[in-house]
């Protein structure tokens, strides 16, 4: 099995092609690169880490919150004003969000982080992942988001991974990722990604979608 993560910038959707003829994911994977599927999405208009891999069975523990409930997703959401780090606002977005369909979510975590000239940095720990789920809570606690990036999945860390750029995952990392969604379960073969200057001159595999 392969892997390797995107730094997604805002502005394009979690698909392999859009029928409205917007930028998806795919158009910001190199071509020496294998077309292997997402895992899980980012709103069209949220940044930061996304994995992708072929190893189907790693991908739904990190997706199912009954599998994948210690697996967590950092955030760092920037919001309009700046915030005291007691403001009341931070403190009312680790309180769990009800769905209409029923479900509710785990409390998250949250930690102030800096100050800019008219905005705050905040950091949002999620355990489960709903549908735009930290613009809800934003908007709940009245608070404009305006920008929100996903820094880290599991021990999985975006770091200095420049934006729109992508890079293979090591072995080390992808076993780290077993450590906390699969630790009991068989492992699948990890299978390197060539990203040479050998790799990125040659011809560019077939990209056709499935």
């Amino acid at each position: 099995m392969q892997y390797f993560v995107l730094n997604k910038p805002a502005g394009c959707i979690s698909a392999r092609r859009d029928f409205a003829d917007r930028p998806t994911l795919y158009d910001h994977i190199p071509t020496h690169f294998p077309a292997l599927p997402h895992v899980g999405r980012l709103d069209y208009a949220t940044e930061g880490l996304m994995l992708f891999t072929d190893d189907g069975k790693l991908a739904q523990a990190l997706l199912n919150p009954n599998v994948g409930e210690t697996v967590e997703k950092v955030y760092r959401v920037k919001v309009r004003d700046r915030l005291d780090p007691g403001d009341h606002r931070i403190k009312l977005l680790e309180r769990p969000l009800r769905f209409r369909s029923g479900p509710v979510t785990n409390p998250a975590r949250t930690r102030f982080l800096e100050l800019r000239t008219r905005a705050t940095w905040i950091e949002v720990v999620l355990t489960d992942g709903r549908n735009r789920q930290i613009r809800r809570l934003c908007e709940r606690s009245g608070l404009q988001v305006l920008k929100l990036r996903r820094v880290q999945i599991g021990p999985l860390a975006l770091g200095d991974l420049k934006l729109r750029w992508c890079r293979p995952l090591t072995a080390e990392e992808v076993s780290s990722l077993y450590d906390v969604a699969l630790p009991e379960g068989p492992r699948a073969e990890f299978l390197p990604i060539d990203d040479s200057a050998v790799a990125r001159a040659s011809r560019p595999p077939d990209r056709s979608v499935d």
